[in-house]
């Protein structure tokens, strides 16, 4: 069975590529509309549609799957990857994949395996409410509400595993999931070729050990040891990484982005000394540190100059490996590369995936802001 994934942020991409790839699945991450090749079991592409405005992003997807129409991409299973916590255009996208033949989507984006369960349409993170959470000031689709029907808006039909419906009416479905039995309950009942699957990790990988797949063995992440290492926090999470085993092994210089970038100013004196200090330390560390506001063009902006920062020192080859914070920055820096395929290495740990591009043999590891880290460091 071959499955085709369209991913709304490159991050989200990555953690289901290492999904496939623990259940032994030969995996593929891509940027562009690609045909499927012989030996693809899953292909996952991600758009970045998250970071566009609502218009940008509906129109992009549309052209998408024209392109996936026009080359007679028709997969297995098509499965739409969301934000758990359903930021970015959840309902337009789906909306947008009807030329592809779909008319039924059943959305659950609930990711048990994390602690986000949705109960009486409230999504909750370790029993806090969506809307008390960090997610409220997300500068560019903060949670204000937890009611996952006005989340995903246009009053959705909302199902629970008490329902004795056993087909799903024309449009998008939200389901009631606060285990995984409940997710392995709504695959078992309703996956079909006119559905789309769209949702969580957990939903993808109820997908795919409901057709067979299981978990295989395989060598366990070493960490990245002593190798040249960019590290770049785009994401408005913030974790103590200098505590890690990592920073506390090698000489890791800090870089934070000076506040006259910040405000707008030229990038060129923070490449300057990024440059510097790349040339005495081992490895180095790109981060944001003030306080992001609220304003999608602020954000949009900052990405841009962060990418631009990378890219000047990526371009020297001084660097082994890339670890990477946020997926509309890995996106931003990934499409500066012009690095638009990538093959699995490592699963380092639930949604923190280490990929290759192997045309420079540069290993580049991602992972969403609001997930721990694992063993990267260790």
């Amino acid at each position: 069975m071959r499955t085709y994934v369209i991913a709304d942020d490159l991050t989200g991409a990555a953690e289901i590529a290492g999904v496939a790839h623990r259940l032994g699945c030969r995996v593929r991450l891509t940027t562009t509309v690609e045909p499927l090749r012989q030996e693809d079991e899953v292909v996952v592409l991600a758009t970045d549609t998250r970071s566009m405005h609502r218009e940008e992003a509906l129109r992009f997807t549309h052209e998408v799957v024209t392109a996936m129409a026009r080359l007679g991409v028709r997969p297995d299973r098509l499965f739409k990857k969301t934000d758990s916590v359903l930021r970015g255009h959840v309902r337009g996208e789906l909306e947008a994949l009807q030329p592809l033949g779909y008319r039924q989507a059943l959305l659950l984006p609930a990711n048990p395996s994390k602690g986000r369960v949705i109960r009486r349409r409230i999504y909750t993170i370790g029993g806090t409410p969506l809307s008390r959470t960090l997610f409220r000031h997300d500068p560019e689709f903060p949670a204000t509400t937890s009611d996952v029907v006005r989340l995903v808006g246009g009053g959705a039909p909302y199902i629970t595993t008490r329902t004795r419906r056993k087909t799903l009416t024309e449009g998008i479905t939200l389901g009631e999931v606060g285990s995984m039995e409940d997710l392995q309950w709504f695959v078992t009942r309703f996956d079909a070729p006119e559905v789309v699957m769209a949702g969580s990790a957990d939903l993808f990988q109820c997908l795919l050990e409901h057709h067979g797949k299981r978990a295989i063995a395989r060598t366990p992440f070493a960490g990245l040891g002593n190798r040249r290492t960019l590290i770049v926090l785009g994401s408005t999470a913030r974790h103590n990484l200098l505590e890690e085993p990592f920073f506390q092994r090698n000489c890791v210089a800090r870089c934070p982005m000076p506040d006259e970038v910040f405000a707008g100013g030229s990038t060129e004196a923070w490449i300057a000394e990024a440059h510097r200090l790349t040339a005495e330390a081992d490895s180095l560390l790109l981060r944001i540190p003030q306080q992001i506001s609220h304003d999608e063009g602020h954000a949009l902006r900052l990405r841009h100059q962060m990418a631009e920062t990378v890219l000047a020192l990526v371009c020297e080859g001084r660097f082994e490996e890339i670890v990477i914070e946020g997926g509309a920055t890995a996106f931003t820096i990934l499409h500066g590369l012009q690095w638009s395929e990538l093959t699995i290495a490592d699963e380092i740990a639930p949604g923190v995936v280490r990929l290759c591009h192997a045309a420079s043999g540069t290993h580049l590891s991602f992972k969403p802001g609001s997930y721990p880290w694992g063993k990267c460091f260790c």
